[in-house]
């Protein structure tokens, strides 16, 4: 991407698997927002193709394209002078679904976020905090049951502590519904704990695409090193764990690629059950409090 002698993006190659939480790291300015607006074409490349499900947006009816993905940004965007049961279901409008299934639409996916439809629907959006006008604008963008959602900085702009209640509101949105998630952020903190995969761009070009332990783990370059240096210490990587809690095996548990996954885990009869490529685990929580304790004390 090109504008004028100005590159934006150079030499961009990159595929995103269907139903996985995809997030897009790099500091301001990398061309991390100019790549999620291509997927929608509200920036056109300079060059080359962007294909969703094997068709290139720019055969594409546009219309048709915008509203077969949803799109949240850095803020709601909600329409003043709309309820918020209309801002919700706006797109279905456009789709000519009628005024009592937007309703039923409207009141399931106000639920679906964690918010009561009794007390929201007729409500106007300045009546809403900044979390709550947040949770609207990702209810208005699953309205469709979309097989992509973008979303561009989505929680930038929250306090840290609304900031962890979303990103686990879209870890849980996510697994239930399995949609794909392109997700852009800055903030390699969030990269870590909510991407499948995290691709990391600087200067319009890509740096490294890999899971989370990966990134940490294996850093392609200084950049990408350098840039995740300040995640290191809070969390640590697999290995750090293992070496300093030193879990005895079990049986089974979920598949884990970072410290973050294993903190979501359920905690049964005192334990955490989880597993590292083949080989499962079990963790008192004691211990891993006692080891998240050394880890901040660095």
């Amino acid at each position: 991407m090109r504008y004028g002698d100005h590159q934006i993006l150079t030499d961009i190659n990159l595929k995103i698997r269907a139903h996985e939480l995809f997030v897009l790291v790099g500091p301001s300015g990398s061309g991390k927002t100019t790549l999620i607006r291509m997927v929608n074409r509200l920036t056109i490349p300079t060059s080359g193709q962007v294909k969703v499900a094997g068709q290139d947006v720019a055969a594409s009816n546009l219309a048709k394209l915008r509203l077969s993905m949803g799109y949240v940004l850095q803020t709601a965007s909600l329409f003043p002078n709309l309820t918020i049961a209309d801002n919700v279901t706006i797109q279905l409008e456009q789709q000519g679904c009628s005024k009592a299934e937007r309703k039923r639409k409207a009141q399931q996916l106000l639920a679906a976020v964690g918010l009561k439809e009794k007390d929201y629907l007729t409500r106007y959006p300045a009546a809403l905090s900044g979390g709550q006008q947040q949770r609207v604008a990702i209810a208005r963008a699953l309205a469709t049951n979309p097989q992509l959602i973008l979303m561009d900085e989505s929680f930038s702009a929250l306090d840290p502590v609304l900031r962890r209640q979303m990103q686990d509101l879209l870890l849980s949105l996510h697994a239930k519904h399995g949609m794909t998630v392109l997700f852009v952020t800055h903030d390699m903190q969030e990269a870590l704990r909510l991407g499948d995969r995290i691709g990391v761009i600087n200067a319009g070009r890509l740096q490294q695409v890999g899971t989370p332990q990966e990134i940490i783990e294996h850093p392609a370059n200084a950049f990408v090193r350098d840039f995740f240096a300040s995640a290191r210490p809070r969390y640590g990587t697999l290995t750090d764990l293992l070496a300093a809690t030193q879990p005895q095996p079990a049986v089974a548990g979920p598949l884990v690629t970072t410290v973050a996954e294993i903190l979501r885990l359920p905690v049964c009869d005192g334990e955490l059950c989880f597993s590292i490529a083949q080989q499962a685990y079990r963790l008192p929580v004691a211990k891993l409090l006692h080891y998240l304790g050394k880890r901040e004390e660095k």
